[in-house]
């Protein structure tokens, strides 16, 4: 009786009654071990671990490598009172994950969040709500989409504690082409300032396995956009033809000549601006996050010298979209798309004590007024789906008219 205790029978998990083509078409008695059919067959090889999976999917995957380089970008605007009617702070953190995922697979290069209600953000508690009952929900999301378009490497550096980001780590990554793995080559990484090693120089930390030294020096814990010297070997990737770049790299080649230690020890880059990437090369580097106290300084307050030269509203009282619509959109350089919240633009443009207009003129403060999904089976288009929905639909239309 001890001896059947000690020899436990051996579970198995095969399906013995397996269906489809390839089994109908073999007898229907499976071979015994003991079989001399199974000598003849091949030995399987066997199972790659999960590590050589996602190293060989990485290798499979690929960004479509753009065929120039890209000066025109795109905005959208709205307001983070859509937040309210999510009742637990997992279900906001979910809804702005599903914000960032359509902003990256678009290509957004900046995201507008507008207060439409008649009090005013406070931004004097942008560091400070931890100690407010609630937090606000524009800069909730703010902090949240700022944390995800973060490159993983340096959230940690960049982003201290706080409640607002409990549940971020749990949502799906972007993965864009500037949230770039460790031994990935790319001409541009993302890195922040860890300390000064001279009045001249930085050392930053761009997710590699040596630190990069720079040719200035920046603040400790800037976050900054670097070329890396030595990436543009790569043939898949595009050199930078500016003569100052290219003085900048040489100077610092010649004043490191001597330095052997500094080379063996550190990488070497240039700080460029953040738009450098996609206007040189054409990839998509991630999107900036503003803050706008009302919808009319979503106009006013532009970081571009001359605006907005294309500005859609979306709205159910719009004209329906259409191929003879899209077809009248002009060329652009900045284009800018607003959605309302749960009661459309409108609300927004009543809230405003700037704007010495009522709902019914909303229409009146953009080029296009749109109706992006005109056969909506439901009564409300949430902002997330309209984002969805008005994107996808204008996408093409954007990319060719952009210059």
């Amino acid at each position: 009786m001890d001896e059947k205790r000690g020899h436990k029978r051996k579970k198995t998990y095969d399906n013995k009654q397996r269906s489809g083509p390839d089994y109908e078409a073999s007898s229907s008695k499976r071979p015994n071990k003991g079989d001399s059919g199974d000598q003849d067959e091949p030995k399987s090889k066997p199972a790659l671990s999960l590590q050589q999976l996602q190293h060989a999917a990485h290798l499979a995957f690929q960004f479509p490598v753009p065929e120039k380089g890209r000066q025109w970008t795109v905005s959208i605007a709205l307001p983070g009172s859509i937040l309210d009617g999510s009742l637990t702070v997992e279900l906001k953190t979910y809804l702005v994950g599903q914000i960032a995922r359509a902003c990256v697979m678009f290509n957004v290069d900046e995201i507008v969040i507008y207060n439409e209600s008649a009090k005013g953000l406070s931004k004097e508690n942008l560091g400070k709500d931890d100690y407010l009952p609630k937090s606000d929900p524009n800069l909730f999301m703010g902090r949240v989409l700022q944390y995800l378009e973060t490159p993983l490497y340096l959230r940690k550096l960049l982003f201290p504690m706080h409640r607002d980001l409990k549940f971020a780590g749990l949502l799906n990554p972007l993965d864009p082409p500037h949230h770039v793995h460790l031994d990935e080559r790319s001409l541009f990484r993302e890195g922040v300032v860890v300390r000064a090693r001279d009045q001249t120089s930085s050392i930053v930390n761009c997710g590699m396995r040596k630190e990069v030294l720079i040719d200035r020096l920046v603040p400790t814990g800037s976050r900054v956009t670097v070329r890396i010297h030595g990436a543009e070997k790569d043939k898949k990737k595009k050199m930078d033809k500016d003569a100052k770049t290219q003085a900048a790299i040489a100077a610092m080649e010649a004043e490191l000549a001597d330095d052997k230690g500094a080379l063996q020890k550190y990488f070497t880059g240039t700080v460029v601006s953040p738009k450098t990437p996609r206007e040189e090369t054409g990839y998509y580097w991630g999107y900036q996050v503003r803050l706008a106290d009302s919808i009319s300084k979503v106009f006013t307050e532009s970081p571009f010298s001359n605006g907005y030269d294309l500005t859609i509203g979306t709205s159910d009282k719009g004209t329906p979209i259409s191929s003879e619509i899209t077809s009248t959109i002009p060329h652009f350089s900045h284009a800018v798309i607003v959605f309302g919240g749960a009661t459309g633009i409108e609300t927004a443009v009543e809230a405003d004590e700037d704007l010495k207009c009522d709902a019914d003129a909303a229409k009146d403060m953009f080029d296009f007024w749109l109706n992006t999904c005109p056969r909506q089976g439901s009564r409300v288009v949430r902002t997330e789906e309209a984002m969805l929905i008005t994107m996808a639909a204008l996408q093409n239309t954007l990319a060719s008219q952009g210059i």
